[in-house]
C-alpha cells in the first residue's frame, strides 16, 4: 500500500514538470536522420525549425499533445491532449496535421531527499534513508504531427526523440523536504497505433443507403400529403385516384395513419397481459448494460477512476440487475416463445391447419428489415456521424467481412469482437430456436402428453449440455467479471442450447394460456386455491430473487464460486428464472395478478412497447456515438453513468419512433396486404 501511495504521489507531483517539458522547445529535439520518406524528412526538419522561427506555432503543437496526468497508477493510461487544437493547425509552414494515439513507455524516476540531508551529507543523529524509486508503465498519448508523414513514419520519429523533464519540488514545506522527479517518454515502435477516422469518403454502399432513406422519407411526405388532401373521404381510398394498389401502399406511409397506430393504447384481442411491459423493462436493463459494457470494452482507459468505480461497480446490490442482464435477455426469449406458440395455436384452431409458409415468412419479415437496416447503418453510415480523438466504429471494420452473418441470422456463432452490430446476436439465436419450434408446437397441439414429454426431454438435454460445456471450460456464473468474457459468450451465452431452456418453457406457457387453464377451475376449496396462489407467488419471487442476486458474493469478492457452483448456477438459473416469470404472466392473465397486473398491463406502456425492438437495435449505435465523441477523459460516477444512460434511452426512443413510422408500421401494413392478395389472412400481432 505504501508503494502505491508513493507512486501516486510521484505521478501527481510530476504533472506540472511533464507538461512543461512538452511545451518547452529545447528539450524536444527531432532526429536529423531517420529512415522515412524524403517528404516526411523535410517536413520534420521544418517542424524542428519552428522552435526558433515560430515559437507560438510550436507551442500550439506541443499544447495539443497528450500529457501524463493523475490516475496513472490506478489505470488512467490514455491521455488525449487537445484534438481540436491539432486539427485547427492548417496552412502552417509544415502543412496539414494528423492526430494519432501512440503507445509510449513512461519512466518516472524520483529521488526523495529528507531535510536532514544537505548536499547528500546528513547532519542529524538519526538520519532517514533517501528513497530512489523508478516506475515504468505503458501509456497512450495523443500526438499531433504533420500529415505529410504517415502514422508509422512518425512512430519512427517518436522512437528517436528524447522527451525528458527533470524538476525539483518541495514535498513538505514545513520540513523543507524535497523530491526530484525525472520523466522520460519513449515511443514503442512495434505497438499498435490508433488514428481516429476523419473525413471518410462516402462509398457506394453508403450512397445507396442514403438514397433508400431519402425514398422512404419521400414516401412519408407524399403519403401524408395525399391523406391530407383526401381528409373528408371515407375508407382506405380517399378519392377515385387512390383506388389502385400503389396509391394504397403510398397512403400506408402517411403520418395520419402511422402515428395514431404507434400511440394507440388499444390492445389487440390476441395480446397476452403483462408481456409487453416485462419486455420493456428488460429492454431498459439491457440498454443500461450496453452502456456499461461498451465503456468497459472500448473506452475504459479514458476513465480517471478505474478501480474506484468500475472495479466496485458489480458489487453494488442494485447493479446486480445490470450485471445479470442475461436474465433480461432470457425474458425476451420467454416472451417471444410464449407469443409465438400462443398465436400459432389460435391460428391452427382458426384455419384448421398449420400454415408453415406463413409461419416462417411472417416472422422473417417481422425481424429482418429493421435488423438489416440497423446493420447497414452501423456498417456504412456510423463512421460519418462524428469525429474526435477516440472516434472509431468497431462495427465499420468488423462489418467488412461479417455483415452477411446478420443476413442469414448465424452471427451468434462468432466471437463478440467479430459480430457486426453486437446486439443482433440475440435475433440470430431466437430465429434458430423459432425454426425448430414447430416440432414442439405441433406435437403439443395434437398430442399434449407426448409434446410435454418431448419438451421435458429437450429441456433436460439443454441443461446437461450446458453443464458439460460450462464445467469443461471452467465458465463463470458471473460472466462479466470473467477476464475473457467474450470467450464464454461465444462458447455458451449466445448459443441456442443455452437459451433453449427458457424458450421451451415459453412454448409451454403459450399452450397453458391458449387452453385458458386457471387455478379457479381446480376442483378444490376456495381457501386451498388462495393458499396455492400464495405459494406460487412466493415461489416466483424466490426464484427470481435468487437468480438475479445469487452471484453477489462472487461479484463483490467476498466468496469466489467453486467450479461446481458456477456450473450448477449456469445449468439451472435460466430454468428457475423462466419459471418465476411464467408464474407472474400466468397470474396476470388468469385473474390473480392483483396490483402487479394493474401495473404490468397498464395500456400506457403500449407505445413504448412497440418501440422496444427499434430501441434494442439502435441503442448500440447511439452509445457508440455518445462515448466515441468524447474529447476528454471522464471521472465516472453513478450520476455520470446515469446521465449517459438517460441520454442514450431518449435518443434511442426518438430514432426508434422515426424508424417505426417510416419503416416498421408501413412495412407491416404492406406485408399484411401482400398476404391478403395471396389469399392468406394475417393473424393478429
Amino acid at each position: 500500500m505504501l508503494t502505491i501511495l508513493l507512486h501516486l504521489l510521484f505521478v501527481i507531483t510530476a504533472v506540472g514538470s511533464c507538461c512543461a517539458s512538452l511545451s518547452d522547445g529545447p528539450q524536444l529535439m527531432f532526429p536529423s536522420h531517420i529512415s522515412v520518406s524524403s517528404n516526411c524528412q523535410a517536413v520534420i526538419q521544418r517542424l524542428s525549425a519552428l522552435q526558433s522561427t515560430h515559437p507560438q506555432l510550436m507551442a500550439q503543437y506541443w499544447d495539443s499533445w497528450g500529457k501524463p496526468s493523475d490516475g496513472i497508477v490506478y489505470g488512467h493510461t490514455t491521455f488525449l491532449g487537445y484534438y481540436d487544437g491539432c486539427m485547427d493547425l492548417k496552412n502552417t509552414p509544415v502543412g496539414e496535421t494528423n492526430y494519432c494515439i501512440y503507445t509510449m513507455q513512461m519512466n518516472i524516476t524520483t529521488f526523495y531527499n529528507p531535510s536532514e540531508y544537505q548536499d547528500e551529507v546528513c547532519y542529524s543523529s538519526d538520519c532517514p534513508v533517501p528513497i530512489n524509486t523508478s516506475v515504468t508503465s505503458n501509456i497512450q498519448v495523443g500526438v499531433c504531427y504533420p500529415s505529410t508523414c504517415s502514422s508509422n513514419e512518425f512512430a519512427l520519429v517518436l522512437s528517436r526523440m528524447n522527451i525528458i523533464s527533470v524538476t525539483s519540488m518541495t514535498v513538505n514545506p514545513f520540513s523543507n523536504t524535497t523530491q526530484t522527479v525525472s520523466i522520460q517518454l519513449t515511443s514503442i515502435g512495434d505497438s499498435p497505433t490508433f488514428c481516429p477516422q476523419t473525413d471518410v469518403e462516402y462509398d457506394t454502399g453508403a450512397i445507396v443507403l442514403i438514397i433508400i432513406i431519402g425514398i422512404l422519407i419521400g414516401l412519408v411526405i407524399l403519403g401524408t400529403f395525399l391523406d391530407f388532401s383526401g381528409a373528408f373521404c371515407d375508407g382506405e381510398s380517399c378519392c377515385k385516384a387512390c383506388d389502385g394498389i400503389i396509391p394504397k401502399v403510398i397512403l400506408m406511409f402517411s403520418l395520419y395513419r402511422t402515428i395514431p397506430e404507434l400511440l394507440s393504447t388499444k390492445q389487440s384481442s390476441s395480446n397476452i397481459k403483462a408481456v409487453g411491459s416485462l419486455k420493456l423493462i428488460s429492454n431498459f436493463i439491457v440498454v443500461l448494460f450496453h452502456v456499461y459494457i461498451n465503456i468497459r470494452s472500448f473506452y475504459l482507459p479514458l476513465s480517471q477512476n478505474t478501480p474506484q468505480y468500475w472495479d466496485k461497480y458489480p458489487s453494488k446490490m442494485f447493479n446486480q440487475i445490470i450485471m445479470n442482464s442475461t436474465f433480461a435477455v432470457d425474458t425476451f426469449f420467454l416472451i417471444s416463445a410464449t407469443l409465438s406458440s400462443y398465436l400459432t395455436f389460435k391460428d391452427i384452431e382458426k384455419c384448421n391447419k398449420f400454415r408453415i409458409l406463413y409461419f416462417y415468412v411472417s416472422r422473417y419479415l417481422r425481424l429482418a428489415p429493421l435488423c438489416y437496416f440497423a446493420t447497414f447503418v452501423a456498417f456504412k453510415l456510423l463512421v460519418h456521424f462524428s469525429q474526435g480523438p477516440m472516434w472509431h466504429s468497431p462495427d465499420f471494420t468488423v462489418c467488412q467481412s461479417t455483415w452477411w452473418y446478420n443476413i442469414f441470422f448465424i452471427n451468434n456463432f462468432l466471437s463478440p469482437e467479430d459480430i457486426c452490430l453486437v446486439p443482433v446476436w440475440h435475433l440470430a439465436t431466437e430465429m434458430q430456436l423459432f425454426i425448430l419450434s414447430p416440432i414442439f408446437i405441433l406435437t403439443l397441439f395434437y398430442a399434449p402428453i407426448a409434446g410435454l414429454m418431448i419438451i421435458a426431454i429437450c429441456i433436460a438435454g439443454c441443461i446437461v449440455v450446458t453443464g458439460v460445456v460450462a464445467f469443461s471450460n471452467d465458465y463463470w456464473a458471473s460472466i462479466y467479471i470473467r477476464p475473457n468474457y467474450g470467450e464464454q459468450m461465444q462458447g455458451l451465452y449466445n448459443l441456442p442450447f443455452f437459451r433453449g431452456v427458457t424458450y421451451l418453457v415459453g412454448v409451454i406457457l403459450g399452450y397453458v394460456l391458449y387452453k385458458k387453464y386457471s387455478i379457479a377451475d381446480l376442483p378444490i376449496r376456495r381457501s386451498f386455491k388462495q393458499l396455492l396462489c400464495l405459494v406460487m407467488w412466493l415461489t416466483a419471487l424466490y426464484l427470481c430473487k435468487n437468480t438475479l442476486f445469487g452471484t453477489i458474493e462472487d461479484m463483490n469478492g467476498t466468496r469466489r464460486f467453486s467450479q461446481w457452483e458456477n456450473t450448477t448456477f449456469l445449468m439451472f438459473s435460466g430454468l428457475a428464472w423462466s419459471i418465476g416469470i411464467s408464474i407472474i404472466i400466468f397470474f396476470c392473465n388468469t385473474g390473480y395478478g392483483g396490483v402487479v397486473n394493474s401495473v404490468l398491463s397498464w395500456p400506457g406502456w403500449d407505445p413504448l412497447v412497440r418501440l422496444s425492438y427499434g430501441v434494442y437495435l439502435l441503442n448500440a449505435i447511439v452509445i457508440h456515438y455518445i462515448i466515441g465523441s468524447l474529447h476528454s477523459s471522464l471521472v465516472f460516477t453513478d450520476t455520470v453513468l446515469n446521465m449517459i444512460y438517460t441520454f442514450t434511452m431518449i435518443v434511442s426512443v426518438i430514432f426508434a419512433a422515426l424508424l417505426s413510422v417510416v419503416v416498421e408500421i408501413p412495412l407491416s401494413k404492406i406485408v399484411s396486404l401482400c398476404f391478403k392478395l395471396a389469399g392468406e389472412e394475417p393473424r393478429q400481432r
